[in-house]
């Protein structure tokens, strides 16, 4: 711990020695002119429609370019961490790897994530890792719209909204980074003008952004050897644990530990006039074993679960002659896939090779018509047809998928039986409308309301509506409070539909000649889960200078979804003990506020920009505290800015949670510090230290999944630095 202290000193002792020398060779400022520059720069997240934060009927955030530059964010889940009302629980779930709460509702399906107004989270809500496949490396702002906005996105835009917003100029750049645990990262953008015989907008143009990273990871057994006690000792020696309910021990091949993460972003553009053409490709992978106990899983190289979606698309915008009117049309297809060399190799597998597959393509139009009826009353009508094609998440599968052989030809069998697997394909639509009118300026008052219909094949309809006041009184530039009420819902995604997984046994007193102590089953009748939401905001600028804002929140959830034991039962004829399926059962409630404060001070040759935000987080689900959420939350930091020189130290605390099975996991207080340089002598390039949970703490986030195989707490990762290039021509 004391080198790492070391370090962080000698590098804060660096800035102030150098930095004066530098600022005599030109320094360089990286802040915007004022506070407000900083934090209203516009949107169109929430509405469609482009409008400052402070203006917009939601609770909203924009995080520019600059701001990630001087707090080191590089992936969505940096950001993310330190944006108020969120919480990741990282290295927590063997599928998504991270799982997000927003205002206390977790699970990273109930977000819509947008690349340029895009949508590239799955259409079909299937399950999403947010890791580091996000990347901002190309990013140009990031807009965070909190609370329900079915009301313009429809499904799945239950927690808050995300759009990434690329650079798209004719700015050229490339990085790279290394670090510790064989951390490393490549990065590359570039825009170009395709013709030079039109000026303008009507240049026609092309772009690329393409990041990648990887990593082996820590050896979490060298640093928290009471959790992977199994690990260092038996496993050792070849031994792992029947299963949960036998502690009888058994023979594994032994194998070095694994951990190692890997991810990949290409983002392509063409955009001829009014038409825009692109492609957004992602792929992620990392261990299938992460947040399980080491007795009942193997930490091995092809232990692994990975995704990959893309979005293809193209858009035309048409404005009226004399501009009172304005029509967006796009088109999409979307596909995810999880690959076929998914894996798990677990006690339930009897630590055989458990292969899993999943696909879903969707080819979607919409239409946003966008006018303004009456003076004063700008008008929104949009349209949307989905139509998807789904083989959802498949039960444990003995060989890996052949994706280009028909699911039922391929002699899958259930474990430890005969019975040929079932693989279902869906086929289903969804049509939807909506209709969102503004009344500018009555009083000093603001006025919104919203409502979308939507019509789907397999879970029939539903009707979303938001509506929102913004007053500004006084001179209308330093008080803003608004009053927010919002509903939105959770399609039933084949995921949680139709997913199934268990193992049978031989026994020939059942007529099928097998039994099962434990079966997850399909239930296709599930219904969306419906969300209502009332919030309120009150920000308060002091100068320009600091800004302090207060945001409550309530959330109700309805029809939950939820996985219930029904008792005994069958599954494909055979008796089995105990069955498991998700139903729509009970309600969640969540409530809480956040207290932040941004601020933008000089003094002399620095500049300062502090932040600090207190999040109060709480809720109860059929009776019980909700679990992945720490009743207090502070995120806090400060960039320091001097000459060439940037200085960014940053604290997460969270107080204690619970894992689904209600298992606490202890408080923690984590601290980051971002160092970086411009250099002089080679203009365009800058290099940065990254240096994350300085003090060395061993920490713990809640496990998901819960069950008598996970571990009680995820650990977290030991100090990491990593430094790197980057080249901006």
């Amino acid at each position: 711990m004391i080198k790492h202290i070391f370090f962080a000193a000698a590098a804060a002792l660096g800035l102030a020695a150098v930095s004066h020398a530098q600022e005599s060779q030109g320094g360089v400022d990286f802040f915007q002119s004022t506070l407000s520059d900083i934090m209203d720069t516009p949107l169109l997240a929430a509405s469609y429609a482009e409008e400052r934060p402070s203006d917009a009927a939601a609770m909203a955030y924009v995080i520019t370019a600059e701001t990630m530059e001087k707090r080191g964010y590089t992936t969505l889940v940096d950001l993310l961490n330190d944006t108020p009302q969120f919480q990741v629980q990282r290295n927590s779930d063997v599928r998504r790897l991270n799982l997000v709460s927003v205002r206390g509702i977790p699970n990273n399906e109930r977000l819509v994530i947008l690349y340029d107004g895009v949508r590239v989270t799955p259409p079909t809500g299937d399950l999403l890792a947010i890791a580091g496949q996000f990347s901002l490396k190309d990013a140009e702002k990031v807009e965070i719209v909190l609370g329900p906005m079915s009301s313009v996105y429809g499904a799945d835009a239950f927690s808050g909204v995300i759009n990434v917003v690329s650079r798209n100029g004719k700015k050229r750049q490339v990085s790279a980074a290394y670090g510790n645990f064989d951390a490393r990262g490549v990065s590359f953008s570039a825009g170009a003008e395709l013709s030079r015989e039109k000026e303008g907008s009507n240049i026609p143009t092309a772009y690329l952004a393409y990041a990648a990273q990887a990593g082996e990871g820590p050896k979490l057994p060298a640093f928290y050897r009471r959790d992977y006690a199994w690990y260092n000792d038996q496993y050792r020696s070849g031994l792992a644990q029947i299963s949960p309910y036998n502690s009888g021990t058994t023979g594994v091949p032994v194998r070095p530990y694994d951990s190692r993460e890997d991810s990949s972003f290409l983002n392509s553009r063409v955009k001829l006039g009014d038409l825009d053409l692109g492609m957004i490709r992602m792929k992620e992978s990392h261990s299938s074993s992460i947040g399980v106990k080491p007795e009942l899983t193997l930490y091995v190289d092809d232990a692994r679960f990975a995704t990959e979606y893309w979005t293809i698309f193209g858009r035309h915008s048409y404005s009226s002659p004399d501009d009172t009117w304005k029509l967006s049309s796009l088109a999409a297809y979307y596909k995810y896939e999880i690959s076929p060399e998914t894996k798990f190799i677990n006690s339930f597998s009897s630590y055989e090779d458990a292969y899993k597959y999943a696909y879903a393509g969707t080819a979607s139009i919409e239409e946003t018509l966008s006018f303004e009826p009456v003076d004063g009353f700008p008008a929104l009508v949009g349209f949307s047809y989905h139509e998807n094609s789904v083989l959802p998440y498949t039960t444990d599968l003995g060989h890996e998928f052949n994706t280009g052989t028909p699911a039922a030809s391929q002699s899958f069998t259930y474990t430890g039986s005969t019975i040929p697997v079932d693989f279902y394909s869906l086929t289903y639509s969804n049509t939807g409308a909506f209709v969102r009118v503004q009344a500018k300026e009555i009083g000093q008052a603001t006025f919104s309301l919203g409502l979308r219909y939507d019509n789907n094949t397999a879970y029939g309809e539903t009707w979303n509506p938001r509506a929102g006041m913004v007053w500004k009184p006084g001179d209308g530039e330093h008080t803003v409070v608004k009053l927010l009420y919002g509903e939105a819902f959770l399609a039933p995604s084949p995921f949680l539909s139709h997913k199934h997984f268990g193992a049978f046994y031989p026994d020939g007193s059942d007529p099928s000649g097998y039994k099962s102590y434990f079966f997850h089953v399909p239930n296709e009748n599930l219904e969306p889960e419906k969300v209502r939401s009332l919030e309120g905001v009150l920000t308060q600028d002091f100068g320009h200078a600091l800004r302090v804002s207060l945001n409550p929140y309530y959330n109700k959830i309805r029809n939950l979804i939820q996985d219930v034991s029904i008792g005994a039962g069958t599954f494909q004829g055979a008796a089995v003990a105990d069955i498991e399926r998700a139903e729509n059962r009970g309600t969640m409630e969540t409530y809480g506020a956040t207290l932040k404060a941004d601020g933008l001070l000089r003094a002399g040759h620095w500049s300062f920009e502090p932040w600090a935000a207190y999040t109060y987080s709480e809720g109860r689900l059929e009776g019980r505290t909700i679990p992945f959420n720490s009743l207090h939350t502070i995120q806090a930091g400060v960039s320091a800015l001097r000459g060439r020189w940037t200085l960014t130290p940053k604290l997460l605390y969270r107080s204690a949670s619970r894992d689904q099975d209600y298992v606490r996991v202890p408080q923690f207080t984590v601290a980051d510090l971002y160092v970086r340089y411009a250099c002089h002598r080679i203009e365009g390039i800058t290099a940065y230290l990254q240096l994350k949970n300085i003090f060395d703490r061993r920490y713990y986030n809640a496990a998901y999944g819960g069950g008598p195989d996970h571990l009680d707490g995820a650990p977290q990762n030991p100090f990491e630095a990593v430094a790197g290039l980057s080249y901006r021509f």
